[in-house]
This record gives structure tokens, C-alpha cells and sequence, in this order.
């Protein structure tokens, strides 16, 4: 949780963390600016709240967080700006300086951010140069850094985002399986209300206005796979593709509340019928799923759950990645994944890697699935979920798990 962070910095010895200013949409900066979006620098010295180094035009915007903020020409980045003709790695290398003594930024500095890698570089070269002698630049290892940690955990107000993402998220899918079981069909595809058939594209349409109307928003564009594409997890869907009688549908929604949280939900359909093949396949996925939900609880490690979702696909004769890494075919990833302001996130669920054990206040999906590319089919079913201080495993998504949506005619 974010009151964690300053425990984590002293176990870490880190006496400062910079998030670097910039135009990109940035879940460290929201993290610390309290859901604020804005553009600016955020400097988290241990024991201090953060301060925020922010254009003036966005001022009033920062001072939403309620924290600390500061215009960046009171430290006179634009007339810095004119004295060196534009450059910026100069102009940042002194205005960094004036900041680091205003503020006393001083020890072991981390840095965090989204941006442009180049910029980011030259940045960390002009930090170098101008306040080298006030700092040490520390580093963390991948997908254990102080912010893992820290968002390993949410806390009440991070819940009743996370709820409310939920439970507009779930409507939009419910809306979607309901619009859809509203067609008929016809040679083998579902008609549209004209009789020319109704493809993907209008069904991610559709959609879209129903996202609208929640509020929220599809940063990183739905997955509404169909047929063989179902059977190649990231795989989009393809637009032009006819909606057809009997092919798994894979509708993997991940959108988020304004700049903020994220939810996680796939739901997998066939319209109309199920061939008995798929049918079966289902019914093993969707027990591996209530398996699982069964086995997360407080102090569990995380490769555990993965390795028993493993072991019962391979029992009922499916390859997984436990004993066929790099496999294509039958289960080919990892469980869950921890969920906030990122869509993935700590805790992970690695394969034979005893990393992550679950504990209060996580927040992540249990998403088992069966591909198989050759045969036309993929199957997943997903649900983010809460662990809660008493231990119990509170399902946030809420929508049926029915695999045939029967269509009017």
C-alpha cells in the first residue's frame, strides 16, 4: 500500500524517488499524486510526502492531490531555457540543480516513470552532471522494485476504485452478451437488424458506446477473438471477421475509470451451440478456475496455484508450460496477475519461482484457459478478485459464466 512506501524505502536504503516530468500517461506519477494526472516532476524524499514540479498551466490541476506543488519557473526553467539557446540537456542540468537545493534532495536516488527512453537517458546524463555530487542513482531488480511492493496492495480508497471499476466493467459485458443473444442467424453467422452479417467490428462498436456510457475508458483495446484467433491469447479479433454459429469467442475486457484503475474480465462464448469438444474443454477450464479460487488464501506462494492449475490440465491430457515450456498448445501462460493502476501488476504468478505469497489487499485475476490454434478454438475464463483482511477471496466481476449464448431466431 502507498502508507507502506516509506518502509519500504529505508529496507531498501533508498532516500529519494524521482519520477521524471513528462507528457505520457504515468501510473508512478498517479500513484504518488494521489490520482492526479498531470505532466509534472514528483520528488518522494522518505518520511516526507511528495512535491510536485509541474508547468504552470496545470497548476490548479496538481493542486488537486492535495500535495505541495511548485511552478517550474520558480526555478526559471524558461528563461534557463533562452540562456542555452534551447538546449535541453544543459537547461535540465542546472534546473535540476536549483531544485535539488531547494528541496535538500540528497543520498540514494531511484528513478520511476513512463517516457520516451532517449529523453530519459539524456536526463539521467544531465542529473549526472549537474547534482552528481549530492546524489547516488540506484536501481531495482525487474518486477521487485519499491512500487511492486508498494501496489502489491490496495487499500480502501484503492478498493472502492477498483469496486466501482468492477462493477461498470461487468455491466458492460453483461450489456454485450444481452445485445448479442438479441440476434438472429442465418447460413451459419449471426445477422445483423439489415440481414448482412454481423461481424466483430460492429459487436467492438457497440461495445465502445457501452464503455461511454459507463465512463470509462479502453486504453489498451479489447480482445474479441473468434475461431483460431481465440486460440492466440493477445490476439484482437479481426474487424471484418462475420460472427459465426458455434466458434469460441474469446471477449477479454480490461478498461479502466478515467486515468485511474483498471478491471480485468474475459468471458469465453459460443453463439448459438457448442460442439461437444468445446463444451468439455469448457467445463475443464471453468473447474481449473473454481480450483484455483479455492486455493488462493492468505500465505499461499503464488507458483503454487500456477503449478496446481498445471498439474490438472496435464492430468486430463493437456500440455501446459510446467512441462512443456514455450508450448503453444493447451495451457500457454501464467494464471493471474495483481491489477491497479497498471493492468498487470504485482502479485505475479510465476511458473516454479517462489517469488510472490499472497497476502491481505491484493487484488489480482485467476484466468485459466485451454488454446488450440490447429483445432479453431480457445477458451479462457476470468475474474479479478480481492483478498481481504479476514482472508476471504471476494470475486469483484459479476457476470455469468454460461459458455452458449443462445441467439432470438
Amino acid at each position: 500500500m502507498k502508507a507502506d512506501l516509506d518502509r519500504l524505502m529505508a529496507e531498501r536504503e533508498i532516500d529519494v524517488l524521482l519520477i521524471l516530468p513528462g507528457e505520457n500517461e504515468d501510473p508512478y506519477r498517479t500513484y504518488l499524486s494521489n490520482g492526479v494526472r498531470s505532466s509534472s516532476m514528483v520528488i518522494k524524499k522518505r518520511g516526507e510526502p511528495p512535491v510536485l514540479v509541474v508547468n504552470g498551466m496545470e497548476v490548479d490541476e496538481a493542486a488537486r492531490s492535495g500535495l505541495d506543488v511548485h511552478n517550474v519557473d520558480e526555478f526559471e526553467y524558461n528563461v534557463l531555457l533562452r540562456t542555452y539557446g534551447g538546449d535541453l540537456s544543459a537547461t535540465y542540468r542546472e534546473w535540476y540543480r536549483r531544485i535539488f537545493e531547494h528541496f535538500d534532495v540528497r543520498g540514494r536516488l531511484a528513478i520511476y516513470g513512463v517516457g520516451d527512453l532517449n529523453t530519459a537517458l539524456r536526463t539521467v546524463e544531465a542529473l549526472k552532471a549537474g547534482v552528481g555530487d549530492r546524489i547516488e542513482l540506484v536501481t531495482e531488480p525487474v518486477r521487485d522494485t519499491i512500487f511492486d511492493r508498494a501496489c502489491e496492495t490496495k487499500d480502501a480508497g484503492e478498493l472502492a476504485l477498483l469496486r466501482e471499476a468492477a462493477r461498470r466493467t461487468s455491466a458492460v459485458m453483461r450489456a454485450t452478451r444481452d445485445w448479442l443473444a438479441a440476434h438472429r442467424a442465418g447460413d451459419g453467422v449471426v445477422l445483423g437488424a439489415d440481414g448482412s452479417p454481423l461481424t466483430i467490428g460492429d459487436v467492438k462498436r457497440f461495445v465502445r458506446s457501452q464503455l461511454f456510457e459507463q465512463g470509462l475508458e479502453d486504453p489498451e483495446d479489447m480482445i474479441f477473438a473468434q475461431g483460431r484467433d481465440a486460440a492466440v491469447p493477445h490476439s484482437k479479433g479481426q474487424d471484418d471477421q462475420p460472427l459465426r454459429l458455434g466458434e469460441t469467442i474469446v471477449f477479454d475486457l480490461f478498461p479502466r475509470l478515467p486515468g485511474g484503475y483498471f478491471h480485468d474480465m474475459t468471458r469465453t462464448w459460443c453463439l448459438g451451440y457448442a460442439p461437444p469438444e468445446i463444451q468439455a474443454d469448457y467445463d475443464t477450464v471453468r473447474e481449473a478456475f473454481e480450483r484455483a479460487v479455492e486455493m488462493c488464501h492468505v500465505g499461499i506462494a503464488t507458483n503454487e496455484v500456477q503449478e496446481m492449475v498445471c498439474q490438472f490440465f496435464e492430468e486430463r491430457g493437456h500440455p501446459t508450460v510446467l512441462s512443456t515450456p514455450g508450448t503453444s498448445e493447451g495451457y500457454v501462460h501464467t494464471l493471474a496477475h495483481g491489477l491497479g493502476l497498471n493492468v498487470h501488476e504485482a502479485p505475479y504468478f510465476p511458473t516454479r519461482i517462489t517469488k510472490f505469497w499472497l497476502q491481505p489487499g491484493n487484488v489480482f485475476t485467476i484466468e485459466p484457459g485451454l488454446y488450440y490454434p490447429e483445432r479453431g478454438y480457445g477458451i479462457r475464463i476470468e475474474d479479478t478478485v480481492h483478498l481481504s483482511e479476514s482472508g476471504a477471496l471476494e470475486i469483484l466481476t459479476d457476470c455469468p459464466y454460461d459458455l452458449v449464448i443462445e441467439l432470438a431466431g
